[in-house]
């Protein structure tokens, strides 16, 4: 008997290790919820701000008025994805589970790759429409310098949606591997 356990205890030792593991992989997925959960109180709370200001402090030309239509669909092309990308804990199967976990990490890089550049896009344009109507009567120069400085903020906020892919490639990535892999070992 105490030979037989050997051998299993050998067989054991020489199988190869796992290197995935699950409670790290669970901490990673509640922290990325967590994160997530920071974002949608984040961006809401930043998006009910602008639209107050926007609609308390500005007239109502066409300008303003096409400027605020714009950034409120803007925070919505960012807003109605965030809040309906959620994964239901309360599934008994684990594959399906896994299956959810796996979609939510792909749709949640598909956010900051599709709808923040639409985000953007719509920003910069509701500016520059904002500032046709607000400075009018300014000279040229001064006109063609407001609508560079927006230039400037497309390419800082691109290159901030650029980071911000890849370091959701870093963390996203190898968290969708590890389901897969799980997903494939069952």
């Amino acid at each position: 008997m105490e030979n037989e356990m050997n051998n299993w205890e050998n067989i054991w030792h020489q199988q190869k290790a796992n290197n995935l593991d699950i409670d790290i992989l669970s901490k990673q997925l509640n922290r990325l919820e967590k994160i997530t959960k920071f974002q949608k109180l984040l961006f809401l709370s930043v998006s009910i701000f602008a639209v107050y200001s926007m609609f308390t402090h500005l007239s109502l030309s066409s300008y303003n008025i096409l400027s605020f239509i714009l950034l409120l669909i803007g925070f919505l092309i960012i807003l109605v994805p965030l809040f309906r990308n959620s994964v239901s804990a309360s599934n008994a199967n684990t594959n399906l589970f896994i299956e959810q976990q796996i979609e939510y990490l792909r749709k949640k890089m598909l956010l900051i790759k599709v709808n923040v550049m639409v985000f953007i896009i719509l920003f910069i344009l509701a500016l520059n429409i904002a500032f046709l109507g607000a400075f009018n009567e300014l000279a040229g120069f001064y006109s063609v310098l407001l609508h560079f400085s927006t230039i400037i903020l497309f390419i800082v906020l691109f290159v901030a949606r650029n980071m911000g892919i890849k370091n959701h490639e870093r963390e996203l990535l190898p968290l969708i591997n590890a389901l897969e892999n799980i997903k494939k070992e069952k």
